[in-house]
């Protein structure tokens, strides 16, 4: 029988709850909170670490830090405390200029139509959503990414490895859902060893975030945020621009 104890104690013995994708929150306006943004690489270099995914690729407009609002990156360091020693977290992308969301889009959007020739546009602008927020121009209503809110990570081990998986960063795929290891053990079937490991590891980076006020992209198990227009409707509130105060 595969051990289920392993790095993270507790925290890799529970299972990530169900995770619901809320309705309507995109039209849900975003609010200016004043707060700045600071760069990861140099905010906490001993519980944060910064492999700045878009510009390594050589995206338009991608910068070589990550940016996050001050009280997200706070947050960040307070959850990678909780992690087992020696253990950081290690953030891919966070705040995304506007070229970079189009770029990632519109990349995204033609795969897409090459993949389905015959799909109409509508359908594949919305498949291509899923995974990749259409760019914003409006202040109100920005893509996630834009807001300094919502950060993409994982997790470096103490030896500075980055900690399995079961995909990688932007593998949009049906693997990437945070609960997809949990799903197939609600289901009975058998995890291998590396899967097992995985399946710990994926509950070791959500409940140290979620401890600290982050909610998770369902779709992708490498997608964080706090503050934005999704997080109110994923955590209940009546208020959630106040949240922040809230949960500070």
């Amino acid at each position: 029988m595969v051990s289920r104890a392993g790095p993270g104690g507790g925290a890799s013995d529970r299972p990530i709850p169900p995770l619901d994708e809320p309705t309507g929150w995109r039209g849900v306006a975003a609010r200016e909170c004043g707060e700045p943004l600071v760069a990861l690489t140099d905010y906490a270099p001993d519980r944060i670490a910064v492999d700045a995914r878009y510009h390594a690729a050589g995206y338009p407009g991608a910068l070589p830090d990550c940016y996050a609002r001050v009280g997200v990156a706070r947050r960040l360091a307070a959850a990678a405390a909780l992690l087992p020693a020696g253990w950081r977290l290690v953030v891919f992308d966070a705040w995304r200029p506007q070229t970079v969301q189009r770029h990632l889009f519109d990349r995204y959007l033609a795969d897409l139509r090459r993949e389905q020739p015959e799909a109409s546009d509508a359908a594949l602008r919305a498949l291509a959503a899923r995974y990749v927020a259409p760019p914003s121009a409006d202040a109100a209503h920005p893509s996630p990414h834009a807001t300094g809110g919502v950060v993409d990570l994982s997790l470096l081990d103490a030896s500075g490895a980055l900690v399995p998986m079961g995909t990688a960063f932007d593998a949009f795929e049906a693997r990437a859902y945070t609960r997809y290891f949990e799903e197939r053990r609600e289901a009975d079937e058998p995890l291998t060893l590396a899967e097992e490991g995985c399946l710990r590891n994926r509950r070791i980076l959500f409940h140290a975030l979620r401890r600290v006020g982050f909610t998770n992209y369902p779709a992708e198990w490498w997608h964080y945020e706090y503050g934005g227009s999704r997080y109110g409707p994923l955590c209940g509130l009546e208020d959630w621009q106040a949240a922040g105060e809230r949960q500070g």
